[in-house]
């Protein structure tokens, strides 16, 4: 009985130390996180560009930490343990063969700075701004709103366009044009309404280009492109337009209405005549 009792005080210790370790090793997560902000923030030559992926790496790191320091405690005799773990190693290989190879892609992920915090994306043909990379998943806040959770190997593995890699972007407006101007005539006419817009940016390197798109069922179709910064991007289509509306009337410049041209030949003369009578 003494030595029952004893064995229950022995296990009763051990799991309080395992509560303890998990315990200290969530607290010294939040620290060592809390040191890094302070540090870079501090330095301001180091940006965080993982801040809250950064807490979820720190976790693990902690975490499968407190796991070794446990099973120590636990397991005094470890040879047993590994004994048992080899044994079940394969059944759990499999288990964990897909959440393994997510997690190792999102570390990669991280290391190769493939995606990163508040990052506008196109991941596998779905868009949005990324807001984490958690243990095994990127999630991802849509441009309607919309959380997707998509896993880290299906990110690593597939096509990623970056929306806005710097912070000046490409935008452009199609304009249709009346066939009886002048393509020359239309195009100064279109770079000197673009150049006085306010929202369009204009440098040595991004300069706009007015390129003759095609000949239209009703009009000479152009397209008008400039750059703009990435706060304005949206508003500067509208700006762009009201620029080339306003300067198209100043120079009496149609944009025509689409319109078909009806010949007919061979007509009837009996359909004439019975026209006539009616």
């Amino acid at each position: 009985m003494d030595e029952w009792v004893k064995t229950i005080i022995i296990y009763l210790i051990k799991i309080g130390i395992s509560i303890l370790v998990v315990v200290l090793a969530k607290y010294i997560a939040k620290l060592i996180y809390k040191i890094i902000l302070s540090t870079a923030e501090k330095s301001g030559k180091v940006a965080i560009s993982y801040k809250k992926s950064l807490m979820t790496l720190i976790n693990t790191a902690m975490y499968i930490l407190a796991g070794f320091i446990i099973i120590s405690v636990i397991f005094t005799n470890l040879s047993a343990f590994l004994a048992g773990l080899g044994i079940g190693g394969v059944i759990i290989a499999f288990a964990v063969q897909e959440p393994l190879g997510n997690l190792i892609c999102g570390f990669l992920i991280m290391l190769n700075h493939l995606v990163v915090d508040g990052e506008s994306v196109e991941i596998d043909g779905i868009g949005g701004t990324v807001q984490k990379i958690d243990i095994n998943h990127v999630v991802l806040k849509t441009f309607d709103g919309k959380l997707i959770h998509i896993p880290s190997k299906q990110v690593w593995t597939n096509k990623i366009i970056h929306y806005w890699p710097e912070d000046i972007r490409r935008n452009e407006i199609k304009v249709r044009v009346s066939y009886k101007y002048d393509i020359n005539l239309i195009t100064t006419v279109l770079d000197e309404a673009i150049r006085t817009s306010e929202l369009v940016y204009i440098d040595d390197d991004h300069q706009p280009a007015i390129v003759f798109d095609s000949y239209g069922d009703s009009s000479m179709n152009f397209i008008v492109r400039f750059w703009a910064k990435r706060d304005n991007f949206i508003s500067s289509t509208t700006s762009a337009a009201e620029s080339v509306k306003q300067k198209f009337m100043e120079n009496n410049i149609e944009i025509p209405y689409n319109q078909i041209d009806l010949h007919i030949k061979d007509v009837n003369p009996q359909l004439v005549q019975n026209k006539d009578r009616n």
